[in-house]
């Protein structure tokens, strides 16, 4: 490492003798350095306490909860036992989640909130330690015993949004965390002269396994170390660092390939993530900004901090500098610019977080210096988020005043069905108990929509059918005509596929026991007055039939290295299978 980043600690922070000349550090020394850094704690410390105090659980993260109790029990990362499906866009917080779930002696909830609250801490702190590697002079000393100031970093302490996607048990703290040490160790090789290893580099290349999109970030940032190093490194080292980024991706993708069939998560068809649907995306990004007036603040700081840092860099010949410094905030905004072209997300912001914490990774923190100054105007915008700016949206339960995080706390609700309402063995839609059984080699059978808290709540034993398509591999891949009204959640499975699906074969339930609320979800089937015993008929015979039969065995049956084999040949196929969503029109074109 070059000798004027050597100077810098673990965490960013310059040790007592860089930092003030004195060989024993003393207390004189150590209360300067202690100064220094406090506006940055309590930036972190204003974090924790909005996310602490928002604390929830949501249905989404009751639903990798139950995928870590089948891999616990011995099924592997499934929804359903049985059933190979990819119900998680992150498989690096599903296993870290059962990692920690082995050594730790506490509720698997409980883990997964406060450990989606530390790594969004933890992220935010080496974001802002990034940005002060990034913006100080080559001349460090200069800037060396000056307060830092957590102007990006601020924005994201106070920000509601960032406090209730921290917890909510989803995968969303991983990925500040791991944009965050990203940039740190980005941002410090920007201003060295030192070259990337390449154990960061596989870092770098991780990003997919934390969020599908932050594939794009991994580009940007993958180019510029290329090209930062492209007259200094010889080509077998950076031939070697983009081997590094893309080992652990393309060895994953051949793994989901071969035991899920697929190339792309379950989620990610369901939700149609290779579709255009601009105008719910732009109707996101207006409800994600407006509320806060995020736009302000970001303009702000983008313009009296970013463009005086990469001046400063420009005229200091340090390419690298700049090339990151505006590197993070383009990757910010192709990812951004990716989840509005695919309408956004059900949950307010979620999708557009990360986004904006790239845009602000390098103006995250700064010296106090007069460069700056303009700056400080975020500071009125922060104290009105903290005190009076809320979405329009919050989850129920934090509008009422609660904190449920445990499946004990939602147990009176469960997305308004009581866990309790299963009584033995059988097949059950809504809050109902068929006539008929459930079909062979299935103990217990449940149709329900949102079925993360029930999934969770009913065990990995019990088969859970996901109306909406996240868990369940035939309803993701019906056809999709019409978009909306909730993104995401667009592709509710008709009634008859639902009967087919849950009760055993020769046996026809009562039409009246399978509804959709119209005023949530939008029916996507067309009866066109065929009786319901015909459709349900027709739909039993389609799951027997061509490419859905296929795609049943390719997730269904052992996984011997044959099947794996081919189900790495039939992933391309099986993830663009489209079935339609009437029955008889499946039984037309299938059968």
């Amino acid at each position: 490492m070059a000798s004027d980043d050597a100077r810098v600690d673990v965490i960013g922070a310059p040790d007592a003798v860089a930092a003030t000349g004195d060989p024993g550090g003393g207390r004189a020394s150590w209360q300067r350095r202690a100064i220094r850094v406090l506006p940055l704690l309590l930036a972190v410390a204003v974090f924790v306490v909005g996310a602490w105090n928002n604390r929830w659980m949501s249905d989404d993260g009751f639903i990798h909860l139950r995928i870590v109790e089948q891999i616990e029990a011995g099924n592997g990362p499934v929804f359903n036992a049985g059933e190979r499906v990819e119900a998680s866009t992150s498989p690096a917080w599903t296993w870290l989640l059962t990692a920690l779930d082995v050594v730790l002696p506490f509720r698997l909830e409980w883990i997964a909130v406060i450990t989606g609250i530390a790594l969004s801490a933890l992220g935010l702190w080496l974001a802002m330690w990034a940005a002060v590697a990034l913006n100080l002079e080559r001349d460090r000393d200069r800037g060396r015993d000056r307060v830092l100031i957590p102007a990006g970093g601020l924005v994201l302490a106070v920000l509601p949004a960032m406090w209730i996607n921290a917890t909510m048990g989803l995968e969303n703290g991983l990925v500040f965390a791991w944009l965050g040490l990203v940039a740190w160790r980005l941002c410090r090789w920007a201003s060295g002269e030192n070259r990337l290893g390449w154990a960061e580099a596989v870092l770098v290349g991780a990003g997919t396994l934390v969020r599908p999109e932050l594939a794009l970030v991994t580009v940007v940032m993958l180019g510029i170390v290329v090209a930062g190093e492209w007259r200094t490194s010889r080509r077998r080292h950076l031939f070697g660092l983009v081997v590094a980024a893309l080992a652990l991706p393309i060895a994953y993708e051949v793994f989901r390939a071969g035991y899920y069939a697929s190339l792309v998560p379950n989620s990610g068809i369901a939700k149609e993530a290779s579709a255009s649907y601009w105008s719910s995306g732009w109707e996101y990004l207006v409800d994600s900004v407006g509320p806060y007036a995020l736009w302000f603040p970001v303009a702000v700081l983008l313009v009296a901090v970013l463009i005086p840092v990469v001046r400063s860099a420009r005229r200091a010949g340090r390419g690298r500098v700049v090339a990151v410094a505006l590197g993070f905030p383009a990757a910010g905004l192709l990812v951004g610019l990716f989840v509005i072209r695919v309408g956004g997300d059900f949950f307010h912001a979620r999708l557009l977080l990360p986004p904006l914490f790239a845009l602000l990774v390098p103006v995250a923190a700064v010296t106090w210096d007069r460069r700056f100054a303009a700056g400080v105007a975020v500071v009125p915008w922060a104290v009105l988020s903290l005190v009076w700016m809320r979405p329009g949206f919050l989850p129920g339960s934090l509008e009422v005043g609660r904190n449920p995080v445990t499946i004990d706390d939602y147990e009176p609700i469960l997305n308004g069905i009581p866990p309790t309402w299963i009584d033995g063995p059988g097949a059950y839609v809504g809050l109902g108990r068929l006539d008929q059984p459930p079909p062979p080699g299935i103990e217990t059978a449940v149709a329900a929509y949102g079925v993360g808290s029930i999934g969770y709540a009913l065990g990995p034993d019990v088969y859970v059918l996901d109306q909406l398509g996240l868990g369940d591999a035939l309803t993701a891949r019906l056809e999709l005509s019409t978009r909306g009204p909730v993104v995401g959640h667009e592709k509710p499975l008709p009634a008859p596929w639902t009967a087919a699906r849950i009760t055993a074969p020769g046996s026809v339930p009562d039409a009246s026991d399978f509804t959709i609320d119209p005023r949530v979800l939008r029916s996507i089937d067309d009866p066109a007055g065929r009786a319901w015993t015909d459709r349900v008929a027709d739909a039993r015979a389609t799951l027997d039939c061509g490419s859905v039969s296929d795609l049943d065995e390719a997730i269904s049956e052992p996984l011997t290295v044959g099947r794996f084999l081919s189900n790495v040949a039939g992933a391309p196929g099986f993830t663009r299978l489209r079935i339609p969503p009437e029955p008889r029109a499946a039984r037309e074109e299938f059968c």
